[in-house]
């Protein structure tokens, strides 16, 4: 894993998933399979998942 290309990855994810700051469900459970995804793929580490998971958690919880 390139670490320029996962650092892109996850400033493409929280743009995409947490540009509002609060997440709605249906938009929750797609932000969990594409940071699941970029996990599986290898473009992110598990570490750099779990934060992704932390962040979609607070914006959920945020509404």
């Amino acid at each position: 894993m390139e670490c320029n290309e996962g650092n892109a990855a996850m400033l493409e994810w929280r743009n995409r998933f947490l540009s509002e700051g609060v997440l709605q469900e249906d938009d929750y459970d797609q932000a969990l399979r594409n940071a699941e995804a970029l996990e599986h793929a290898g473009v992110i580490s598990t570490r750099e998942w779990v934060e992704l998971v932390r962040l979609a958690n607070a914006a959920l919880l945020r509404l």
